[in-house]
């Protein structure tokens, strides 16, 4: 391992007068491929393979000619690929486009504190590994550095939630799912720049002044009818972490104590109880990579562990879908919330956070992609009878998650389900864990997963889908990214 990565965890991470920006910006600037560890970079690719597949899969929905069109705005060029258009585009333009379609249908990975970066990362080193004909191996080299700053931010952050002796107790008035974002973009653009700490430190700056507001306090208000917007707009995060390493390129200067003193931006984020540990305690050797969970289906992550209950339930038994009387959710008082009760989803986001309508997408068999947030869903009277069919119950052992929290992010989050069929036969399961959660090998998800949704999400020929997923898997053996966006642009 680089000798320069190697940070010792003592007392003084408690200490919040450390120098914290300049121990993120020395991990940003001087992260070599070879002292990276063989699992680390292993999840690094399947992260790649994966955004690309969420990518491809979100052109073919209402988001797609949105975030093109913003593309555009943001001005021609002749730069970097957008999934989806033949013609190359500016690097904002594609640096927008890529992000927002990457996160748009909340397909993407997720860090266990409920926060999605990696496709910052992804879309960050994609586009400027391309523009500047980068090797292989430095882009992979890149989308490390950008997702362990991300999760080290999130870390820092926290869960979007405030826990007391063990229990969930309300929702945040300001938290950020945006500054993670911003930040593992930067990551990735400062190793794609060669900054140096000194320029990296100023690129973590300008990149913390410019991080979008804290609106997650509001999108887990009680809105139903969730806005396009989101938790935070993965594309302009994008925009703006890239952007930072571009301005102290060019001479520009930041905050250079920015996750620094008690008006940092872990406070000006909402965060009440930052550990400094989070954030820079282990690193070069504590992997946020590491922790990385997979999603099989196009939901919020809380979700997934009924949803992995409800498979469990379904492979006990034949289940005829017409013979099912109900479907009851036992879950934790979190997902109790009317937005994830919500029987009659009405827009492209509140399907996502709806357990009712992604019981009926799993119990109908849809595929998993754009099929399960078209509108049509809305006026299919099967679909519809189903999601009435669904009651989300609150099941206190559920709540334990909230007492097996590491470091600021869950592990556990237990849920159950019980369908009741015509005549009384109940097929039940309950499980902590879900599917694509690395801490069990029954939810873990190796290449073979990752492959296997790339493959269902992406909607390509085999053919062509082969060559991705070749590129992807030996992308440290690439001269550059042609292989994979020359695909990303005539799909």
């Amino acid at each position: 391992m680089n000798p320069s990565l190697s940070f010792t965890q003592d007392t003084s991470m408690k200490d919040t007068s450390t120098d914290l920006t300049s121990a993120l910006a020395r991990f940003a600037s001087t992260l070599e491929l070879g002292g990276v560890p063989a699992n680390v970079k292993a999840d690094a690719r399947r992260l790649l393979l994966d955004s690309i597949g969420c990518m491809i899969a979100a052109t073919r929905t209402r988001m797609a000619p949105i975030a093109y069109g913003l593309a555009d705005f943001l001005g021609d060029g002749n730069v970097a690929s957008i999934v989806g258009r033949k013609q190359h585009a500016s690097l904002a333009g594609a640096l927008y486009a890529n992000g927002r379609l990457a996160n748009c249908m909340d397909l993407d990975e997720t860090f266990p504190v409920g926060h999605h970066f990696g496709v910052a990362a992804v879309v960050a080193a994609l586009a400027l590994a391309e523009a500047r004909k980068a090797t292989g191996s430095r882009f992979l080299q890149a989308v490390i550095a950008g997702y362990e700053l991300g999760g080290r931010v999130a870390s820092a952050l926290g869960l979007p939630m405030r826990i007391t002796e063990g229990r969930r107790i309300d929702v945040p008035v300001l938290h950020s799912c945006s500054a993670a974002v911003v930040f593992a973009a930067a990551g990735a653009a400062i190793q794609l720049e060669c900054q140096d700490e000194t320029l990296a430190r100023q690129a973590l700056g300008i990149a913390g002044s410019n991080t979008p507001l804290p609106t997650t306090g509001m999108w887990a208000s009680s809105t139903i009818d969730l806005p396009d917007c989101k938790y935070a707009d993965a594309g302009w995060a994008a925009v703006v972490g890239a952007f930072a390493a571009r301005s102290a390129a060019l001479g520009a200067t930041g905050f250079s104590n920015i996750f620094d003193c008690d008006r940092g931006l872990i406070k000006m984020s909402g965060t009440d109880r930052f550990d400094p540990d989070t954030l820079v305690g282990g690193i070069g050797s504590r992997w946020m990579l590491a922790d990385i969970t997979y999603k099989p289906w196009p939901t919020c992550r809380w979700t997934h562990h009924p949803l992995t209950a409800l498979v469990k339930a379904v492979a006990k038994a034949s289940i005829d879908i017409q013979q099912i009387e109900r479907v009851i959710v036992g879950t934790n008082v979190l997902l109790c919330a009317p937005r994830f009760s919500n029987p009659a989803p009405r827009t492209f986001c509140s399907r996502q956070w709806s357990i009712p309508h992604a019981v009926a997408m799993v119990l109908l068999g849809i595929p998993v992609g754009p099929a399960w947030l078209d509108p049509a869903q809305d006026d299919d009277q099967i679909v519809r009878t189903l999601r009435e069919k669904v009651s989300i119950e609150h099941w206190e052992p559920a709540n334990a998650f909230a007492s097996h929290i590491v470091r600021e992010q869950w592990r556990d989050m237990p849920a159950r389900v019980m369908i009741v069929m015509r005549g009384g036969r109940r097929v039940e399961a309950e499980t902590e864990f879900a599917l694509g959660d690395p801490w069990t090998t029954d939810t873990a998800y190796g290449d073979e997963h990752v492959i296997e949704k790339f493959r269902i999400v992406s909607g390509l020929s085999s053919a062509c889908a082969n060559e991705v997923i070749q590129a992807v898997l030996n992308i440290e053996a690439q001269p550059d990214v042609e292989a994979i966006v020359s695909v990303l642009r005539h799909v």
